[in-house]
């Protein structure tokens, strides 16, 4: 059913109330009477149309139960609708609720759509409407002494910001008395369903609504839940984009002075840039606050600055930055020079500051002013207070060395616009001479289709191309790869219509340059690439595995070995060969070899997951949520584990723009703490995932299915813990949502998959554990600002870093000290005494380790001992 405009429906209502009242006959229609007539007839067929336009699809289907194990399996028996039916912000849409379900452990699990004609389900953004199956969307969880069963923030992706929707919903529990939600308009009290459910839907992305929660039960206790919220000291960008933040910390570093500070400015991730592989980040600036106030930068930083200066700023947008530190000293900062004077906030944890103007802003026009607590005021023009970088010395022994002078103003560039898109790809590496252009390998189809080709050329160097410093190639061997169709060479694509391929262009899946010097010394490049029927099904089934590269140009008989008997490889002018095999080798390990001065060179597997055998096969399971093959994980020796798509019972990686299947894992994991220790937690989480990547050099097309049929997010994140024997449950609470997950099989352990990426707020993990306890663990978010739940902790204080220090240099000592002298374990056969009892490691390459952490433990102990003597000088930490 749709939702009615209640305003327009409710006025029309009571005017015809009103007209059917008793009244003197009057001959004739009035015109009012015949207006309101034709205005209701207007509205319904508007109401009418707009439910025509919204089509009945065939549902969407479910996942498979042995994937939802770890999350619950919902019982069909138990199903039922909250019936809360609230609005969507776009009348002529059909309303939301909550389906609401048990399973056999006694969790309570919710799943949000939308109901049209007693259905439930959603609308895809092909206005076609799919009813959801039981398990799709679920999420499920245990009742809480101390919070809501279930709650959470469901994103569903939109044409546009503000087509998205944030649908806030939840279970608070039989004994919830109100609940309420903020949200940007203010509060919304909302109706409580069965089991204290409510819902409510805002329009645009979670990022941009920040709900909180406020649950309030019988007893008069209130308890919160806050969504995408952020601590982090940021400020908003004057173009709307992702907010920027400045972090600040003591600089610990060698060379570094005991009252020296540092601070670092970035640009957050969002949806419009969610890498921080392209994210904006300042250099970090240093200055000494035991003898300044404060340490200014204030820059403009352009399109493509990143080059010259050593830091990202790639293609965004001009900025014009004022950043720093300031002392405790310091009361107030104000700047003007770009419209009206405002105030800058002072971070109280580091004393950092920012404030982000339009790149058109010259920095040179801008002056920051700074009140001091004793009533005096200090004005600032220009950059002040900077520390060149450190010294880093070069020779073996050589001692660090303090900065002795002021980093010098740098050069305002002048304004510019980023490029355009395709112009800012990086150049290709090669001028092809199209002389050399050949096109003679042709092979056949194992799956049917059309007749594959590789093409293959020569090429001079690119001058405009970036090899890197020191690199200079004199010569390139290039190659492309795919199927002949009307007289072009394609590229298939899952999600869109094939690449034209062409000698210059997009290199495209399975092609590249190579220099011969490079196949001279490995023999041979190859590459084997294996594509399925279609990325997005449960099973997606391999179609064919694309063999191509280059070898030497003095090799001679190549074969491939791993498919069956040796096949012999028919090599081009340029020495590219090509082979198509039936779709059963997607996982074998294929290799190549062949001749060269005499002697036989065999490649090492070209595709083929070559890890330990344990994390081949998953032990815990997960549905993926755009409905593609389920999501594995598996924990093996060493503190090792592995994330993947589950394909034919193994963990594989599926490129779902490319349609492209690969053995082996997905992602790599250590339960340990880097150093080989194992982490004394009660679970050991990770978290993975990001952006969707498209294949080199080549944009996405339209939305791919699952984004239309389910309005699911680009990206994955995705959650993994191998937990102790004692532990019972996991409870996750999310920027998304609050879930129980039960770890499983002999490693203990359960994976959770999410679409979309967090990125703002942090993860926590509430434990169970057998004996009746509860253990709370932060989780880290790959994606929310820096230190606050992001994979790089918070720092830790002086005190603790100092500790840590001194424990690791105490055991250096040790280790160097038995190496030095023989000791327990340095008599065995193998490696010389000192490699043996130092793991192995070369004694000059731990000498040299130690020589770093001595560093570290004198500029722990000469901070710590320039805040005692001087309290109240320098920020908190």
């Amino acid at each position: 059913m749709n939702e009615r405009p209640p305003a327009v429906l409710d006025a029309l209502g009571s005017e015809f109330r009103r007209l059917g009242e008793p009244r003197r006959p009057r001959a004739g229609i009035t015109r009012r009477t015949l207006l309101l007539t034709v205005v209701l007839a207007l509205l319904l067929a508007g109401v009418a149309a707009a439910a025509i336009l919204i089509a009945q699809g065939s549902p969407l289907p479910a996942p498979n139960a042995q994937d939802l194990r770890a999350s619950g399996v919902p019982l069909p028996a138990s199903v039922h609708l909250a019936g809360l039916d609230a609005p969507d912000p776009n009348p002529a849409e059909p309303p939301w609720d909550i389906r609401l379900s048990r399973t056999a452990a006694g969790e309570t699990c919710t799943a949000v759509g939308q109901v049209l004609a007693g259905q439930f389900g959603i609308v895809g953004l092909d206005h076609v409407f799919r009813a959801l199956p039981l398990g799709g969307v679920d999420a499920c969880g245990i009742e809480a002494p101390d919070g809501p069963v279930l709650a959470g923030a469901r994103v569903f992706v939109g044409t546009s910001s503000q087509d998205a929707r944030t649908v806030v919903n939840g279970v608070a529990g039989a004994g919830a008395r109100s609940v309420t939600v903020y949200g940007p308009e203010g509060a919304r009290s909302l109706r409580l369903g069965p089991q204290g459910s409510f819902i409510t839907v805002y329009p645009g992305y979670v990022e941009e609504v920040r709900p909180r929660v406020v649950v309030v039960t019988r007893d008069g206790a209130s308890h919160t839940i806050a969504f995408a919220q952020s601590s982090a000291f940021e400020v908003a960008d004057p173009d709307g984009g992702s907010p920027w933040e400045v972090s600040g910390e003591a600089d610990l570093g060698p060379g570094a002075y005991a009252d020296e500070d540092c601070a670092q400015a970035s640009q957050q991730l969002g949806r419009s840039d969610p890498s921080r592989f392209e994210a904006s980040l300042t250099p970090q600036v240093c200055g000494r606050l035991g003898q300044q106030p404060l340490f200014v930068s204030m820059r403009r930083f352009v399109p493509s600055s990143g080059i010259r200066t050593g830091f990202p700023w790639g293609n965004n947008p001009a900025r014009t930055l004022v950043y720093g530190a300031a002392a405790p000293r310091v009361a107030s900062l104000s700047l003007s020079g770009a419209g009206a004077p405002r105030e800058l906030p002072i971070d109280p944890h580091g004393g950092v500051f920012i404030a982000v103007l339009d790149g058109h802003v010259d920095p040179r026009s801008l002056t920051l002013t700074a009140r001091l607590r004793d009533g005096s005021v200090l004005t600032y023009r220009r950059s002040s207070g900077l520390l060149e970088p450190p010294f880093t010395p070069v020779c073996e022994g050589c001692a660090h060395s303090h900065r002795s002078r002021l980093l010098p103003e740098a050069p305002v560039p002048a304004y510019r616009n980023p490029l355009p898109a395709r112009e800012a790809e990086p150049a290709p590496p090669d001028l092809p001479l199209m002389r050399t252009v050949r096109e003679t390998l042709r092979v056949k189809d194992p799956a049917g289709g059309p007749e594959w080709a590789l093409r293959s050329w020569q090429g001079l160097p690119n001058p405009r191309a970036d090899f890197g410093s020191g690199y200079h190639p004199t010569r390139m061997l290039c190659t492309q790869v795919g199927f002949v169709e009307h007289g072009r060479l394609l590229e298939p694509r899952a999600d869109g219509a094939p690449l034209a391929l062409s000698a210059g262009g997009e290199y495209g899946v399975g092609g590249g340059c190579n220099e011969p010097r490079s196949l001279a010394r490995f023999g041979a490049l190859a590459e084997a690439v294996t594509y399925v029927n279609n990325p997005y099904a449960y099973a997606p089934r391999p179609l064919r595995t694309v063999v191509s590269g280059l070898l030497a140009l003095d090799a001679t008989h190549p074969l491939l070995l791993g498919a069956g008997a040796p096949r012999p490889l028919a090599l081009d002018a340029n020495h590219a060969f090509l082979a198509v095999l039936p779709a059963r080798y997607w996982d074998v390990p294929l290799r190549i070899s062949a001749t060269v001065k005499g002697r036989t060179i065999t490649t090492r597997s070209l595709e083929a997951f070559t890890g330990p055998a344990a994390l081949e096969t998953p032990q815990a399971r997960a549905p993926d949520p755009d409905g593609g093959a389920p999501w594995g994980f598996a924990a093996g020796p060493g503190e090792s584990s592995a994330t993947g798509r589950i394909v034919d019972g193994r963990l594989a990686t599926i490129e779902a723009q490319s349609g492209i299947l690969h053995a082996g894992p997905e992602g790599w994991g250590s339960g340990g703490d880097g150093q080989g220790r194992r982490r004394p937690e009660p679970v050991r989480f990770d978290t993975q995932g990001g952006p969707e990547g498209s294949p080199l050099g080549q944009a996405a097309s339209a939305p791919p299915p699952p984004a239309i049929e389910r309005r699911t997010l680009p990206g994955r994140t995705i959650i993994t813990g191998e937990a102790e024997a004692d532990v019972v449950s996991v409870t996750l609470a999310t920027p998304r949502d609050v879930r129980t997950l039960r770890p499983s099989g002999p490693a203990h352990v359960f994976i959770v998959v999410y679409d979309g990426q967090f990125f703002r707020g942090a993860i926590t993990a509430t434990i169970a554990l057998r004996d009746g306890r509860t253990v709370t663990e932060p989780v880290p978010n790959p994606n929310a600002p820096l230190g606050e739940g992001s994979l790089e902790p918070p720092s830790p204080s002086l005190a603790t870093r100092l500790r840590a220090d001194e424990t690791t240099l105490a055991g250096m000592r040790r280790q160097v000290a038995r190496a030095e002298h023989g000791g327990p374990g340095t008599e065995h056969a193998g490696p010389g005494p000192r490699e043996k009892a130092l793991g192995g490691a070369p004694l000059a390459q731990i000498v040299s380790g130690l020589r770093d952490i001595e560093a570290s433990v004198a500029a722990d102990r000469g901070r710590i001992a320039y805040v005692e003597a001087h309290p109240g000088v320098l920020p908190a930490e």
